[in-house]
């Protein structure tokens, strides 16, 4: 991989991390002061709300991505098409805000209050011009800008949120963060673009399919995401929303730091592929490149949860016993979005393949509302969790099979058997910590160092392919250095 593609998911990278250390702090504070059941509302409403907005976006943040990727070089064409996928963005949100607000007037009883100050969330999403960033392949502004929203909306939360009555006021500063984070983004607009008059009219002409094809599959991955929520909360329990969302958002914050090199690949493998005279060849090899990174950091991460997701979960969450339960169940979707995350985001998606990776996530979808049907009126949470797995594993099989004969994985590699014993190793090491560490904050952080010690000199006294390369990297450029 070249220095900008490392450079890029440096920077997301850094991002990833804050989103991982701030819900720590957060998920715990808002836990014993604003409550279970106001946290439930909110999460149920905002699953509701979640529906509008993917029906108002469409797939303009995979599309514009692509897009801005496909004609960034062309200064003319870079502006119409950034200002026509704009204006159609806003059209299209302003409409499904206005639905969102009818819902609520006609459909919503109570805590009708919460729900439309949840709807305020839709303005942020109007505005959000990340796909634009991210198609310029400059992840730096939008990665410091998102590090600045989170670290303030934490803030002004812990600072001003002390009750279940300030819900209100949790609800505000969500919705004003972002807002501002928004604000900060358009502000940086003026380095890449000059303003374009356009044509709303030539706006939905250029663009409005294109997005719509991409929508196809959005709307099925929503099926087993935002649905599970909305079926929790609506065949058991509210209560078991924020259960469901809090243990699996303790699954995939750690899953951030491999599918955000995603992020990273769409851009480039798109601008290879339509630019590039070796286009096809290159791309195969990247994707290749990130499947065996993504390997080598999906399994200690999966298997490493397990391991002590119940000490872990017991200190840091003991008014939720059944986190740990949870959290344990799901952790295989890191191993399967990971997986998915490169043969689907990073490969079908730029090469055009919408209609295979369509199909893919609407079988998933299917698999999953079946499950979700069958297993939440029994098992609530439990049962979401367990639907999400298997329609995971449904989604990143057909997207194997599917390209198969386009790019070869080559699992028996060397490098592959190096990740596996490492990870067992790993787990050995932390199960062994366990009997002797006591169970809190320091144990924790005790049973993690010495799994990633003993991870990581596996790898190195193996000479693993990848941990040799940026081995010699970091040689190569010390040795620079002191030239």
């Amino acid at each position: 991989m070249d220095r900008k593609i490392v450079k890029n998911y440096i920077y997301n990278i850094l991002y990833q991390l804050v989103k991982i250390i701030l819900p720590f702090i957060l998920v715990r504070y808002t836990s014993v002061h604003i409550g279970k059941d106001a946290l439930g509302i909110y999460n149920y409403a905002g699953s509701i709300m979640n529906w509008f907005i993917l029906f108002g976006i469409l797939g303009v943040n995979t599309y514009g991505n692509r897009q801005i990727a496909k004609v960034r070089d062309d200064e003319k064409l870079r502006n119409t098409t950034f200002f026509e996928i704009l204006a159609m963005q806003i059209t299209n949100m302003m409409i499904a805000m206005i639905a969102f607000y009818i819902f609520i007037h006609f459909a919503v009883d109570k805590n009708a209050f919460y729900w439309k100050l949840t709807g305020l969330t839709m303005l942020a999403s109007m505005l959000d011009i990340s796909w634009f960033f991210f198609g310029m392949e400059d992840f730096k502004k939008a990665s410091i800008r998102n590090i600045i929203v989170k670290c303030v909306g934490v803030f002004l939360i812990m600072t001003l949120c002390k009750t279940p009555d300030d819900l209100w006021l949790y609800i505000l500063i969500n919705v004003g963060s972002e807002l501002f984070g928004q604000a900060i983004m358009f502000l940086q607009l003026r380095e890449y673009l000059s303003f374009e008059k356009i044509s709303l009219k030539d706006a939905y002409k250029h663009h409005f399919w294109a997005t719509f094809q991409l929508f196809v599959p959005t709307i099925a991955i929503s099926v087993y995401t935002m649905l599970d929520q909305t079926m929790v909360g609506a065949l058991y329990a509210e209560d078991h929303v924020t259960y469901y969302m809090t243990s699996m958002n303790i699954v995939k914050m750690f899953l951030l730091l491999i599918t955000s090199i995603g992020s990273v690949m769409l851009p480039r493998v798109t601008n290879v592929v339509y630019n590039d005279e070796n286009g096809d060849e290159k791309a195969q090899h990247y994707i290749a490149a990130t499947m065996k990174f993504s390997m080598m950091l999906a399994l200690p991460m999966c298997f490493g949860m397990m391991s002590i997701a119940q000490p872990f979960l017991s200190w840091y969450l003991p008014v939720w016993p059944i986190i740990p339960t949870l959290v344990i169940m799901g952790c295989p979707v890191i191993l399967l979005i990971s997986m998915s995350n490169v043969t689907g985001i990073q490969y079908m998606v730029p090469t055009g393949m919408y209609n295979s990776y369509s199909a893919s996530v609407i079988a998933g979808s299917c698999v999953n509302f079946l499950i979700n049907l069958f297993l939440i009126p029994r098992y609530g949470a439990l049962g979401a969790i367990i639907g999400s797995v298997i329609a995971e594993a449904t989604v990143t099989s057909i997207q194997m099979f599917l390209i198969r004969k386009k790019v070869k994985f080559n699992f028996l590699q060397r490098s592959y058997f190096i990740y596996v014993l490492a990870t067992a190793l790993m787990c050995a090491a932390v199960m062994a910590m366990r009997q002797v560490m006591p169970v809190n904050a320091f144990g924790t952080l005790a049973e993690v160092g010495a799994g990633m010690i003993v991870y990581f000199l596996v790898l190195l006294l193996s000479r693993e392919e990848l941990t040799q390369k940026a081995l010699d990297t970091v040689r190569n450029r010390g040795g620079k250095e002191h030239a």
